[in-house]
């Protein structure tokens, strides 16, 4: 269990009823959360941009903050649109000033490096302050993937809580896998808080589609949570991917470039399409007279994440295979 002895910046519990706007920080590093306090009751946490580069959760999370005025809350919900900001104004994935992915940086240092100090604020003051949570995720500016929801499989009381948060996101698939450190979840894992992220297409822009279902997956998990009031809507059929293999949803490790240079996609090779092991998903060509170099499918399955940038560098993931 994690420890959850930091001084409290802001104690969301003696917050008056009503809408706030706080600041979270120390003297590097900070973020803004907007708070919906309500009535007692559970404490929603949402966030976006832990990766700079993720519009989708940043756009919907700011639309709510200037639009949302709920009438009668029977908890509390906590929007963070922005966790990174360096890496969100400089339009990167990870932190300039120290070249750190938040996502794998978790629960960070009081007196760490940006990113680690970023991580420690965010797990001790608000994470250890929330009873679920979800993170808000897409494939960023250089890559596309097939929009899903996930979490830590468990099959105790939080694993139960994380399927049906899940289960709230019907427009997506869901896949689950093992504990991994250093992200997010794993932090609210270590405070055994319920948790899910949700991963949209990305792309470098905004899908509408996206956005509509992200809004419709949030309001259902405040439904179904009890701090928004409400019937809770029937859930279309959800496509399911329970993974052992703690390294199948870990996408930066698959299919990685063999060399600097340019990737150029087979025409077969697409989001959602279906692949056999071996079958040639596109080339990376050097910057120099040599030749291509063939990336071929690990696996059978279906492509669920595709580089489009098209400059590469050593060890640049290309292509994820769900074996599904």
């Amino acid at each position: 269990m994690a420890s959850s002895s930091a001084k409290l910046h802001s104690d969301l519990s003696a917050l008056p009823l009503g809408i706030h706007t706080l600041r979270f920080k120390t003297q590097r590093v900070g973020f803004n959360a907007f708070v919906w306090k309500g009535n007692p009751g559970p404490v929603v946490l949402i966030n976006g941009a832990t990766h700079g580069d993720e519009y989708e959760g940043p756009t919907l999370l700011s639309q709510w903050a200037q639009s949302w005025r709920p009438s009668r809350l029977n908890g509390t919900v906590v929007a963070v649109p922005i966790l990174n900001e360096a890496a969100f104004f400089a339009g990167s994935r990870c932190t300039p000033s120290d070249d750190g992915n938040l996502a794998r940086a978790f629960p960070g240092k009081k007196n760490g490096s940006d990113t680690s100090q970023l991580a420690h604020l965010f797990d001790t003051q608000l994470l250890a302050q929330c009873t679920h949570y979800v993170d808000l995720h897409s494939a960023g500016a250089a890559y596309e993937l097939l929009p899903w929801v996930g979490f830590l499989s468990s099959k105790d009381k939080v694993g139960r809580a994380q399927r049906a948060m899940a289960a709230c996101f019907d427009r997506f698939w869901c896949w689950s896998g093992p504990f991994l450190p250093g992200r997010t979840l794993s932090a609210a894992h270590a405070r055994n808080i319920p948790a899910v992220y949700v991963e949209c297409r990305g792309a470098g822009g905004v899908h509408p589609k996206d956005l509509r279902a992200l809004h419709l997956g949030l309001r259902q998990l405040l439904r179904w949570s009890g701090v928004v009031s409400g019937p809770l809507k029937t859930l279309r059929p959800q496509k399911f991917r329970e993974s052992s293999d703690s390294q199948e949803a870990h996408l930066q490790v698959h299919h990685p470039a063999p060399h600097h240079g340019l990737f150029i996609p087979d025409p077969t090779a697409r989001i959602g399409a279906k692949i056999k092991s071996k079958q040639i998903l596109g080339a990376v060509l050097p910057t120099d007279s040599g030749a291509p170099s063939p990336i071929l499918a690990e696996r059978t399955g279906t492509i669920v994440m595709l580089r489009r940038q098209r400059s590469v560098s050593l060890g640049d993931a290309l292509c994820t295979i769900a074996p599904m």
